[in-house]
């Protein structure tokens, strides 16, 4: 029995992609052996709606899904034991945290379009997830998959939780190999990149690396299958050609394209949340305008925009799902998505190789060789029956590898401020954020740290 659990299955949006991706695979659908995922979350109603999905799903497509069990807890602990794989979509403390975290920067001048990654609202937003992560590190070594044994394989923690680098960084430091950090930003912005180059997914190719939301495609390269003998070529000249002829293909991604001007290279993050990672667009009102892109979405330059889409979301999310629950019959998905999180399943139980860009330690410096040593960088991975094979030896381009570095600088602040439980080093780490650097003074800063621990005290045990 292959046991997958999933923590925050209340998520119900991601929780049923992610969940049709695993079932989409046929080997992990009908193993003889039999696949359970076990569904958790602490809020009891988005639980019982996504389980009655989930139950309907399987009694609609009976036959193929024989071999597959589905349970429904709020017992985090039960359902890891002994779970192989352990999935994360949660949000500590919700929409109401989520709030605090973008109305009381924004009273210091610091406005913030999505707030989950960097800032005051991303630390925040880590430290509150923090405290879950060391219990599900914790349940993992005790209860989880081959408990006990001191070698051979050991449960996977597949970590989709923002602020992704934080959280993965923290739970490497307490076990070890333990977390991968997924996210979607290399798939998208690749088939960006392929669209603005011209080319098939055959005649396409890139090399991507860097920190999550802040990966580079330092290789970019096309091939033309129309060509006889065709060599792989650097794709970034096209793109720029493209851009000359047709300026409008840049669409409202004004942030990233003027990123890219600026050091050479594309990078994963849409323009939202782009800016809140540097230092040069939102400290004032005319440069907010000029490169807000959109009205609305990733793409817009708006305060606490993706907040008020959670919202708006969040109030339509029962009438979607009773919806689909009056379904005479959900078809049965057989091509899984392009989220990494069941083709690495699939991957690790087949062991047919997959190649993936994850968020894992940076052990002695190996994987990005110009960036800090065990700081957590997003890399190429390779995942087969061993798990998962990281890619190593890559040199960043100086001002890519200054960028990065710059944040790295806030999450590891951020990590040794929790695990020392320490206000003061996480005051430090939002006066070393960029964008708040930008726009406060020292004591502005320290302030708005210390009316943000008030406000969200109830979720900040320790400190």
């Amino acid at each position: 029995m292959v046991k997958i659990a999933f923590i925050g299955a209340g998520s119900i949006v991601f929780a049923k992609r992610l969940i049709k991706d695993i079932l989409a695979h046929k080997k992990l659908r009908c193993s003889k052996d039999g696949l359970v995922i076990s569904l958790e979350d602490i809020e009891k109603h988005r639980l019982d709606l996504m389980h009655k999905y989930m139950v309907k799903y399987k009694q609609d497509n009976a036959k193929e899904m024989e071999q597959v069990e589905f349970e429904a807890m709020t017992n985090q602990r039960k359902a890891i034991a002994d779970a192989k794989y352990i999935i994360s979509a949660i949000q500590v403390g919700g929409l109401d945290a989520y709030k605090i975290d973008m109305d009381v920067p924004l009273k210091y001048g610091v406005s913030q379009t999505v707030g989950d990654t960097l800032g005051p609202g991303g630390i925040f937003r880590g430290l509150r997830t923090l405290g879950v992560f060391e219990t599900i590190i914790k349940d993992m070594k005790e209860v989880g998959y081959n408990a006990g044994v001191k070698s051979g394989a050991k449960p996977l923690f597949m970590n989709y939780t923002n602020p992704m680098t934080i959280n993965t960084w923290f739970c490497n430091l307490l076990w070890p190999d333990s977390t991968v950090g997924l996210c979607h930003g290399v798939q998208g912005t690749s088939e960006q990149l392929r669209m603005y180059v011209g080319a098939s997914t055959e005649e396409f190719s890139f090399l991507c690396a860097g920190i999550n939301h802040m990966a580079w495609f330092i290789d970019v390269r096309f091939k033309d299958s129309t060509v006889k003998d065709a060599k792989w070529q650097d794709a970034y000249p096209i793109i720029w050609e493209h851009f000359k002829d047709e300026p409008g293909i840049m669409g409202s991604e004004k942030v990233r394209w003027d990123m890219m001007k600026a050091t050479g290279y594309y990078m994963t993050e849409s323009s939202g949340h782009l800016s809140e990672y540097v230092s040069y667009y939102r400290k004032r009102k005319d440069l907010l305008e000029a490169y807000k892109g959109s009205e609305g979405g990733f793409d817009s330059l708006k305060h606490a925009v993706y907040y008020t889409g959670n919202v708006a979301s969040a109030n339509k999310l029962d009438d979607t799902y009773e919806k689909e629950l009056a379904m005479d019959r959900i078809p049965l998905e057989t091509n899984p998505s392009s989220e990494y999180g069941s083709h690495i399943i699939n991957a690790i139980e087949t062991s047919v190789p997959f190649r993936f860009n994850g968020n894992v330690m940076n052990k002695k410096g190996g994987l990005i060789t110009n960036l800090p040593a065990d700081c957590c960088v997003e890399v190429p991975v390779f995942a087969d029956y061993h798990g998962l094979h990281p890619q190593g030896g890559i040199e960043l381009p100086t001002v890519c590898q200054a960028l990065c570095t710059s944040n790295i600088m806030v999450q590891k602040a951020t990590v040794e401020g929790f695990m020392a439980k320490s206000r003061e080093q996480i005051y430090h780490a939002v006066l070393l954020d960029p964008n708040t650097a930008s726009i406060c003074s020292p004591e502005e800063i320290r302030a708005m740290v210390d009316e943000m621990f008030k406000a969200e005290a109830k979720w900040l045990p320790g400190f």
